[in-house]
């Protein structure tokens, strides 16, 4: 907008300010998304799965491990 401002907001937010209102963000869970350690573990886990997918089927396919 020409005046600097945000047209659906009015302005940027500055967070909060008042005690309690910063009590209450340091108690919230703020992460979320891709980041959060359970996503991460899950990532992990589906990595481990699918590299032991892939060494029994070399197994199958070889007879043997792989090199």
């Amino acid at each position: 907008m020409a005046n600097g401002r945000c047209r659906m907001h009015g302005g940027a937010s500055t967070g909060p300010r008042t005690e309690d209102g910063l009590r209450r963000l340091r108690a919230a869970r703020t992460t979320h998304g891709f980041w959060t350690p359970e996503s991460r573990e899950f990532r992990r886990y589906c990595t481990e799965l699918l590299a032991n997918a892939r060494l029994w089927l070399a197994v199958a396919k070889l007879g043997r491990p792989p090199r």
